[in-house]
Order: C-alpha cells, then structure tokens, then sequence
C-alpha cells in the first residue's frame, strides 16, 4: 500500500500561544518528506492562501505531489492561525476515504496540534530518532533529490518500514523494549545503510530527528487517568536507548506515551497518525 503524507507551510509556536506563519514549506523537511513518502499533499485554503512555490509545483508535475483545495464557508478571528491546520485536517479526512492509501500528516514542530473540531483524546506512543538520519539540505535541488529516491528506493523503504514495524510491535505486545531485540537491531542496520547511502551522494546534508506519533486503542479512552506518568505501567514508561550511527555522533531513541489531541476521524485500528520535525540545521 502506498502511504502518503500531507504537510503544511512553515509556522512557529508562539510563547503566548496560537501559530504564526514563517513561509512556504521548510526546504529540508520537503526533501525528507520526499524520501521518505510515496506521495505529498499540500492542501490550500480560500481563506488564506500561501504557495508551495516552485519546489511543489515541479513535484505536481512529476505526479508525486498534489494540492487538495479546501472550502471553509467562513473563519473566526481566533481561527486565523490555526487555518492551515485545520486544511490539513479536512485533506486528511477526505485523503484516507481512498482505500488503497495509508495518508499520515506532519507538522514542523515536535508539538502536535490538532484544532478543537477535529480532534478527540487519544492514548498515542511517541517514538523519536533522535539526531539520527542524514537529509538533503535546501541547496540540493530537488530534482537530483528524486532522481536519488528513484535509485536508492529500497534502503528508504527498508528505513521506513523498520521505524513503523518497531511501533506495530510495541503496541502489539504492550510492551516497549528495554534492550535490544530483532526489530531494534534491524533498525540499526537499515539507519547505518540509509545514512552510508545518504554519504555517498556527496550532497550536503543536515542531521535531522524524526518522531513518530501512533494512537494505540489500547489507550482509547481519555479521561482515565492512565496516561498519567506516575501510573503508567512498567511496561510503557518513557525509555531512551543510545544509538551508534556511523559518523552521527550522538544519536538516540526515544519511546514516550501520553494523551494527545489526534483526528477524531480516525479508525480504531489506525495507527500511523503524525511525525513531527525538530529545526535542527547541523551540517555534515
């Protein structure tokens, strides 16, 4: 099944709350959506409208990307911010009626946010790669960045596969893993051949961390107190394991549960729901 991501323009929090715009979408985390993905969606509003700029156009036109155009009928004042969110979350409802898709979103940011009428409570496992994959920087230009996915599909795939398989596991065994296993140690070795392959193509590239947000029916019911740190299991606390990534340096994973806003469109059995971004920008 191909999975599809569907992604927003730059923003930043605000300390005092609420969003504010920080232009089209951020050049590194395109190129890792690109990698990483099989389709892009960059949904645009009536209300507000912010272009995804050449680097999104030239993807419509190699048919990998598309732009689902979104109605709202009117916006409050307080909604100004949260508009580009909440067009995220109408092209995911609309995105996973298609069956032979699997479509997550992304946010630039390691919070998630999730505007009021589309979200519900939900128990979520989070689980980051902490400084651990290498991507394109924005001066790659994105034609050379399709030509490599083209090539070098099968180590991008594997690396994906691995990150998602390590989420299905845990929640399959309600149990995060506190020493190595098999589904660890192939991540490992796809992140060590992913980030050789990624060396080889003498682009210069940025150390990015990549966290992955899952709902787990387990964890279905808000409310309870169950998420709560100091009454979580033994079996779902927070856990930080150091990685060894050739020539990364510090690197680590990182699992976390807790109760999040997430789609209230969501089936019981959906898992995949977001990944964030942390800004980083070291060079390599």
């Amino acid at each position: 099944m191909e999975r599809g991501i569907i992604i927003t323009p730059n923003y930043r929090m605000l300390d005092g709350g609420g969003l504010q715009l920080a232009g089209g979408v951020e050049a590194v985390n395109l190129r890792k959506y690109l990698l990483f993905w099989d389709k892009i969606d960059y949904p645009v509003n009536n209300m507000i409208h912010v272009g995804g700029g050449p680097d999104i156009e030239f993807l419509i036109q190699e048919g990998i990307a598309t732009s689902t155009e979104v109605r709202f009928q009117r916006m409050e004042a307080h909604e100004n911010g949260l508009l580009f969110i909440a067009s995220q979350m109408v092209a995911f409802e609309q995105n996973n009626k298609v069956k032979d898709k699997e479509w997550s979103i992304a946010q630039p940011t390691q919070r998630l946010i999730v505007p009021q009428e589309y979200s519900k409570r939900q128990g979520c496992l989070e689980f980051e790669l902490y400084d651990a994959v290498q991507i394109p920087a924005a001066v790659v230009p994105l034609p050379e960045v399709v030509e490599f996915k083209m090539r070098r599909n099968a180590e991008l795939l594997a690396l994906r596969d691995s990150m998602d398989s390590i989420v299905d596991q845990i929640m399959s065994s309600q149990d995060i893993p506190k020493r190595k296993n098999k589904a660890l140690n192939k991540l490992h070795r796809d992140l060590n051949d992913f980030n050789r392959v990624m060396k080889e193509t003498k682009f210069q590239r940025v150390k990015r961390s990549l966290t992955s947000v899952a709902t787990d029916p387990w964890f279905g019911v808000a409310g309870a107190g169950a998420l709560i740190k100091d009454y979580l299991p033994e079996n779902y606390q927070p856990y930080v394991q150091g990685l060894n990534v050739a020539a990364l340096g510090t690197c680590a994973l990182k699992f976390a549960y807790q109760e999040l806003s997430v789609g209230k469109s969501i089936p019981d059995e959906f898992r995949h729901f977001a990944y964030l971004s942390a800004m980083r920008s070291e060079l390599l």
